[in-house]
């Protein structure tokens, strides 16, 4: 009479998991004076709002998010990124006829492949969900940062042609409205 052996298998799958996200984009930055003279100005704006100059860039870094921004080519670059480890672990039952020869063998290696996969198909999972964190916490970013830099490049513009009127001749009036950003200049010749 045959009787059937019980197998059990244990696994365990620890992995360390990343997630990152990023976006680039490009300043709209009138050249109203030379490109140097306009990437210093808008070095010099968004040192004020926090930016600190690495590498020819300037960087910030705020709530888990990554802004560069490169003054000589307007060129905007935000990333976020996360880590995460994870240990999943997991077992499967099985019979097989005997408790050590073929059949046993068998049963534990197919047990085993089939555990692995579901591990592996948690930890895709987990790294779709620190995915969607991270992708979350960009975009929740972006909408102040965008209202940030139109502010910054409004400086620079404003900036820029107070100076190329300082330039043109003697400045003999100028009104400006920060609420509405309005500038007016009356340059005498």
């Amino acid at each position: 009479m045959s009787r059937a052996y019980r197998i059990s298998v244990r696994e365990s799958l620890r992995r360390v998991l990343r997630a990152h996200d990023r976006v680039s984009t490009q300043l709209e930055l009138l050249e109203i004076l030379s490109p140097e003279e306009m990437a210093e100005l808008l070095s010099q704006e968004l040192e004020k709002r926090g930016f600190e100059r690495k590498d020819g860039e300037l960087v910030r870094e705020q709530n888990g998010v990554q802004v560069s921004v490169d003054p000589k080519t307007g060129t905007v670059t935000v990333a976020s990124e996360s880590s995460q480890e994870v240990e999943l672990e997991g077992s499967r039952e099985g019979t097989a006829w005997d408790d050590a020869g073929p059949s046993a063998t068998n049963v534990r290696a197919g047990l085993k492949k089939q555990l692995q996969q579901d591990l592996e198909k948690q930890a895709d999972k987990k790294t779709s969900e620190l995915q969607s964190q991270v992708t979350d916490r960009l975009e929740k970013q972006l909408g102040d940062l965008r209202q940030e830099l139109d502010q910054a490049i409004n400086r620079v513009t404003a900036e820029s042609l107070k100076e190329k009127a300082r330039r043109m001749g003697q400045i003999k009036e100028m009104t400006e409205d920060p609420q509405t950003g309005s500038l007016t200049i009356v340059v005498e010749v």
